[in-house]
């Protein structure tokens, strides 16, 4: 009994560290990021003081959509050996946008019916779930439930964090039916604020950075204790 309590009170404080950080930066994304038409955040680092500017998303990327191979159930589209990634929503879900493995492997084949990128990138969910912002730090093929921002002219943790507060937003702009999808034009066309300077972007996308990195190990080791719990409980009793 001790031994479970024990194990218990780890996941505890692991999980109040958890909500402690999330609830934390739900606060100072509402503090350092203007509000409604505003140009000027409440909270800001030290030496930035010009107003922020508006500009549309397409002005700041290569705003582009990528492509799947069909049927995509074939299976001469996929390769085991292959080290080009082929992202999948179920991907995006476990590991919280930030995508540093992928599992299913594209072929030759597959890589010729899609976008390939190398480096890493930002991307956009444009079908099922809705405006989720992921960055894939892997060479990946990405497929038409996608937007990708290519050529970034503004900082990517950044916009990756704008996109994150502005996500609600494209269930009530995009287009109906069986589902909510938006489409290239309606990301080009969309009105972003932010930081004249690169360098003001680029401390408030290093700072989010630094608490998303923060809440992923916390997130980790509640994962860790929980299994570690289950293994001595089927280990432990009849």
């Amino acid at each position: 009994g001790n031994f479970f309590k024990q194990l218990d009170d780890t996941i505890a404080l692991h999980q109040r560290t958890l909500e402690k950080y999330q609830k934390l930066k739900i606060s100072y994304l509402e503090k350092m990021f203007p509000k409604g038409n505003e140009l000027y955040p409440e909270l800001r680092f030290p030496n930035f003081t010009d107003a922020w500017e508006q500009r549309k998303l397409g002005e700041l990327a290569d705003i582009r959509r990528g492509a799947s191979p069909r049927p995509i159930q074939d299976e001469k589209w996929f390769d085991k050996n292959s080290k080009i990634g082929w992202l999948r929503i179920s991907d995006v879900t476990e590991q919280n946008g930030r995508i540093h493995f992928i599992e299913q492997k594209l072929s030759f084949a597959g890589q010729e019916k899609t976008l390939v990128l190398n480096e890493p990138h930002l991307i956009l969910s444009i079908a099922a779930t809705i405006g989720k912002p992921v960055i894939n730090y892997v060479p990946t093929g990405i497929h038409d439930g996608f937007i990708v921002f290519l050529n970034l002219k503004t900082n990517m943790e950044f916009l990756f964090q704008w996109l994150e507060i502005f996500r609600p937003q494209w269930q009530k702009l995009g287009q109906s039916g069986s589902q909510v999808n938006i489409n290239s034009e309606l990301v080009r066309d969309q009105i972003i604020t932010l930081p004249k300077s690169k360098e003001e972007q680029t401390q408030i996308g290093n700072f989010f950075k630094q608490l998303d990195d923060t809440i992923a190990l916390h997130q980790r080791e509640v994962e860790k204790y929980k299994k570690i719990k289950q293994s001595y409980l089927e280990k432990m009793f009849i």
